[in-house]
């Protein structure tokens, strides 16, 4: 079964450019903005028998909060779907790839918005790039995109399935 890992901030929920201080307050990461398209992909993936879907979603160390308010964030725009979908979370800085359980496989699938870590994850298995119209300015990311509609989420998904 191919497994997908869902990034959270930048891809199922907004990116907010602010002061890395804001990032440490309570509330900043339960109030972020879902990004609807692609939690409406992360929805259809965990219904299609192909799939195994998780979120792999860094945590700020120093935020207390930061945990707790992914959590209930991902139950609140997830609704029933949730328990059919795993969540990781790793402390920022941490490489994700490390972060997966048994490691990843060569059918691992990341979609993220940050190219860092989507280099690490496709030395070893599938990353798309998910463009949430803020990053990708200069181009640097070469492989494999999706923007933020849900069918073009699903379709790089399905695409990479023999």
């Amino acid at each position: 079964m191919t497994r997908v890992f869902f990034d959270m901030d930048g891809v199922l929920a907004e990116y907010r450019e602010v002061p890395y201080e804001e990032m440490l307050k309570e509330g900043y990461f339960g109030d972020l903005a879902p990004q609807k398209e692609a939690v409406e992909a992360l929805k259809q993936l965990a219904e299609d028998p192909r799939f195994e879907v998780y979120t792999l979603s860094a945590v700020i160390r120093e935020n207390p909060w930061a945990l707790g308010e992914k959590q209930e964030w991902l139950r609140r725009q997830l609704g029933s779907s949730f328990s059919r979908i795993g969540s990781i979370f790793p402390y920022c800085g941490e490489d994700k790839a490390s972060a997966v359980p048994g490691g990843i496989r060569p059918t691992d699938i990341l979609i993220d918005d940050y190219n860092a870590n989507l280099r690490s994850w496709e030395k070893s298995a599938v990353a798309i790039k998910f463009l949430n119209g803020i990053n990708n300015r200069h181009g640097s990311w070469k492989g494999r995109t999706a923007s933020g509609r849900a069918d073009e989420i699903v379709n790089a998904v399905c695409s990479t399935v023999s």
